[in-house]
């Protein structure tokens, strides 16, 4: 999930829960108030009645409560129920708990509870006679409470929608400097490494590009100084191939027949050595390489043969007399490379073979090995130059090859598992003819 949406979600839901909770707390709140002020005014309300009839007041000072509904029960000084305001409160069945009333006859009192099914308040003091009771109906006080209730629940839940919309604008703004980091830093590769540029404030974000610079700025050392150390060896090597090549040739002329084919081979070889450090030079300049010699090759008189003969043990494959169009030289180097890389990886050239098949205008070169695998993690950085897998290497074999089949418009697949790893080539078929 994109940062942004957790952000949002995040906001959303501690803006819920404080709803919630505001909503609850509120809910009991007004809750209490209402139920405090009613018996408050019940206690009001009962003082005047026993005023009343103590002869302290007069009958039209009557107070019936802030409702108007209320009810007054007189009970003599054994608890028993003797008359109410009205016939439904005068019935036996409309008693107060007898507890309560002997307990009201000492000090004023105040009881919650159902009376014939309906919950009332009542406030209870004594009088002369016994006690006086007055009772409301708290009926209402449920209603009121449930509208708060429900007003308080479409608050809330408009509050939830309301903070996940606002939520996921602010979630933008706020990951905003991040994205732009993200997408300056994607345009990087190892020939385009440059500080990142922030112009905010000093915050974790301006760390984190802190932290950023400071990470490309010892990678730029490092490629740079792989780069260096590339190019200087290069250098290094030219002079001694040149030479070999020279000696290789003044052989070649004063040479017999029986020596002939093995200075041949041996020169061919000096020749694949010194187009590998051309192109070790090329590649440390960051270049694609260069110099192709394209011509009509028979995939497997020249290229898989001639590479099977320098790993002996190597299986060669397939036949067909579809060729394709390109440099035997670079064709061969870039299967070289890729039955060197098997090789590294099983240790005995007779698990490494090469195979040959066409599939219609496609010729495919396989290299096969029953080694270790490659593990999937890493299948997508085996083509980057200098990186090194388990078998070892300088980390250019692959980043050759795989710069070679793009010069010819082919593409390198890899699959691999334990006990098996394929990488095939796909190169265009044509005929002799065409």
């Amino acid at each position: 999930m994109p940062l942004r949406w957790r952000v949002a979600i995040l906001g959303s839901f501690t803006i819920a829960v404080l709803s919630v909770l505001a909503s609850l707390s509120s809910f009991w709140i007004v809750s209490s108030v209402l139920r405090g002020d009613e018996q408050r005014a019940l206690r009001r309300d009962v003082k005047k009645v026993v005023e009343v009839y103590a002869g302290d007041k007069e009958t039209e000072e009557y107070l019936t409560g802030p409702t108007g509904r209320v009810a007054v029960q007189l009970y003599d000084s054994v608890g028993t129920l003797f008359v109410g305001s009205s016939p439904a409160f005068g019935r036996s069945t409309a008693a107060l708990p007898r507890e309560i009333v002997l307990a009201a006859m000492i000090q004023a009192k105040d009881w919650q509870g159902k009376i014939e099914g309906t919950r009332v308040q009542v406030a209870l003091a004594p009088f002369d006679m016994g006690v006086v009771a007055v009772i409301s109906d708290m009926s209402y006080i449920g209603n009121v409470i449930r509208r708060i209730g429900l007003v308080l629940l479409f608050t809330a839940l408009s509050l939830v929608v309301l903070s996940g919309v606002i939520g996921y604008w602010v979630a933008g703004l706020a990951i905003k400097p991040i994205t732009s980091l993200a997408r300056v830093a994607a345009k990087m590769g190892p020939m385009r490494l440059a500080p990142v540029g922030y112009e905010g404030p000093d915050d974790e974000v301006g760390e984190l590009s802190q932290v950023l610079n400071a990470l490309i700025a010892r990678l730029k050392v490092s490629i740079d100084g792989q780069r260096e150390f590339l190019a200087e060896t290069s250098h290094e090597l030219r002079t001694p191939l040149t030479s070999l090549k020279g000696f290789l040739v003044r052989a070649l002329r004063h040479s017999n027949s029986e020596q002939e084919n093995d200075l041949r081979d041996a020169s061919r070889i000096a020749d694949g050595m010194a187009r590998l450090v051309e192109d070790l030079l090329e590649l440390s300049r960051g270049e694609l390489l260069q110099g192709n010699a394209p011509s009509f090759v028979q995939p497997l008189q020249d290229i898989l043969q001639p590479v099977a003969a320098e790993f002996p043990g190597l299986r060669v494959t397939g036949n067909s007399e579809v060729g394709v169009v390109g440099d035997p030289d670079r064709l061969r180097q870039l299967i070289r490379n890729l039955a060197a890389n098997a090789l590294r990886g099983v240790g005995d050239p007779t698990r490494v073979g090469l195979h040959l098949q066409t599939d219609e205008d496609t010729v495919i070169l396989r290299v096969c090995d029953d080694g270790p695998g490659i593990p999937e993690e890493i299948q997508p950085y085996i083509f980057k130059k200098f990186y090194k897998g388990a078998g070892g290497g300088v980390g250019l074999g692959l980043a050759i090859a795989q710069q070679i089949a793009k010069q010819h418009g082919a593409e390198i697949k890899v699959k691999s598992r334990a006990g098996e790893t394929v990488f095939s080539v796909f190169l265009t078929a044509v005929s002799r003819g065409s």
